[in-house]
């Protein structure tokens, strides 16, 4: 019987700096058939000229502007051919085969969702999964990041259930995809990927993070954009939660700001310190423009 095509969505925007490492790597680690599609998201810096000669597997779709993160990787999967999706970051790079992944898919009809183990450039593990944003996770951002636990699927392929995965390597089946109705496009803020294994989840089935799939992801998080992680918070509930829930989850969120608004600006008042004066300002620009960011 002949293999299952796993299609490879990759989604750039002005970072075309990644993309030589991340085709690089798919051509070294993926061992199973399978085609990529590159959506050009109305980039102003062109894709390099020649890359389908280089990378013949490789599709090239452009977009004259910007679909951003959900649109884009929405409009790539609509161009797939495989049974098999993975959603690739352009600023990642493949360190291991992932056919454990795809095998856990095979092997087990109840998994839907596959993630892998992140590492940041210099080799240090990162959190690239964990529990669903509820309330009493919240009063820390980052709580509800956890690495995970719990074996789920054969045991030699290491995986365990988590209640999401990041969207820098998701890795999912087509059918999924479809009927979870990929990405919402009607929001731009961070935690689309949770929102999508959610709705898996919703449906009965199993996402899980696969230890022996291992890759590096260049970018991490930036203060700045602080405000699309409470917007994304937000919008998770607005979603899935019920009035108490939402409520209590505003409250925790609020009083969270203004403790760190608190905190931060009396550190950066103390010891002028560059980093505590951006958090500072992030957060208080978040307390500002919270009607904005939240709805």
């Amino acid at each position: 019987m002949s293999e299952r095509l796993l299609s490879i969505a990759i989604l750039t925007y002005n970072d075309t700096e990644f993309l030589e490492g991340c085709l690089g790597s798919i051509r070294e680690h993926v061992s199973r058939p399978f085609e990529a599609i590159l959506l050009d998201s109305g980039t102003s810096k062109p894709v390099p000229a020649g890359i389908t000669e280089r990378y013949p597997w490789l599709r090239v779709l452009r977009s004259d502007k910007n679909l951003n993160f959900n649109a884009g990787y929405n409009l790539a999967a609509r161009n797939a051919r495989g049974e098999y999706l993975l959603l690739l970051n352009v600023d990642t790079i493949l360190l291991t085969d992932i056919a454990p992944a795809i095998r856990l898919l095979e092997s087990d009809l109840r998994i839907r969702v596959v993630g892998a183990e992140a590492y940041d450039p210099s080799g240090k593990p990162r959190s690239s999964a964990g529990h669903f944003p509820k309330a009493k996770r919240l009063w820390l951002l980052r709580s509800q990041r956890s690495y995970p636990k719990g074996f789920y699927g054969p045991p030699e392929l290491d995986a365990h259930r988590v209640d999401w995965v990041e969207g820098s390597f998701l890795m999912t089946t087509a059918e999924n995809w479809a009927t979870s109705g990929g990405y919402d496009e009607t929001t731009n803020y961070y935690g689309s990927e949770v929102s999508f294994c959610r709705s898996t989840s919703e449906r009965g089935f199993a996402v899980v993070q696969c230890r022996k799939v291992k890759y590096i992801h260049f970018s991490g998080f930036r203060i700045g954009n602080v405000g699309r992680c409470y917007g994304g918070i937000r919008s998770y509930h607005r979603k899935f939660s019920g009035p108490v829930e939402r409520l209590w989850v505003d409250i925790v969120l609020r009083v969270g700001l203004v403790v760190r608004i608190s905190v931060w600006g009396l550190l950066y008042a103390i010891t002028r310190n560059p980093r505590a004066g951006d958090k500072f300002r992030a957060f208080l620009n978040v307390h500002r423009n919270w009607a904005q960011i939240t709805s």
